[in-house]
């Protein structure tokens, strides 16, 4: 006698294989699908303050006034920030309907010379 098809238990013993694969794939790529724009605003927010550090080297005023507080649209319009559209937007990657233009940053001459910068959160 001749068989055609498959029985009930071959096709459950592919329909098992089946899903430990998928099992093990999605498990294996899940991190793909993580939020990651926590972790790339602050690799933002680092940029921002050492681009600030160098933006405060060319201030004559800072020696003087101790610390100033800019935003982030100064650093792009003198060109120590490069925008992300044509308009001179910077885009929050934790909500891409906002921009970051108006995020603060203070500049701090320090008495050793130095300048530091940090971005200051509204609150």
């Amino acid at each position: 006698m001749k068989k055609n098809g498959y029985t009930a238990l071959e096709m459950l013993v592919v329909i098992i294989v089946l899903g430990v694969f998928t099992i093990g794939i999605l498990s294996a790529t899940s991190y793909a699908y993580q939020d990651r724009s926590v972790g790339y605003y602050e690799e933002i927010e680092h940029v921002i303050e050492k681009q600030a550090k160098l933006y405060g080297t060319t201030l004559n005023n800072l020696k003087e006034e101790g610390n100033l507080v800019i935003t982030l649209n100064d650093l792009v319009n003198a060109g120590y920030y490069v925008a992300d559209d044509n308009e001179g937007n910077v885009v929050d990657p934790r909500n891409s309907k906002a921009t970051l233009n108006g995020l603060k940053i203070k500049i701090t001459y320090e008495n050793d010379g130095n300048i530091s910068a940090k971005v200051i959160e509204d609150e």
